[in-house]
């Protein structure tokens, strides 16, 4: 995986989606399933491989939810089986 900041103009459609050409997606080992992630103002995304710890990731991000956090547990440990 190659280090360092990159930086490239990239289009979204009208239906909101966001094309990431082949090489970006080679380049940070983008295979199927990405987890975004907004900091700042700023959009992160990161391959699933890269995430260590996939519940202390998501217990970072806030969500509008009635769902408690064991139950949202049990959702994203099924969609990683």
């Amino acid at each position: 995986m190659e280090s360092g900041t990159k930086e490239e103009l990239l289009n979204v459609d009208s239906k909101g989606r966001l094309h990431l050409p082949k090489y970006i997606r080679k380049s940070i080992g983008i295979k199927n399933q990405v987890i975004v992630k907004i900091e700042d103002h700023n959009l992160i995304i990161k391959p699933i491989d890269e995430i260590e710890d996939p519940i202390e990731f998501l217990s970072s991000i806030k969500f509008k939810t009635k769902k408690t956090p064991i139950e949202m547990k049990r959702e994203a440990e099924s969609a990683f089986t």
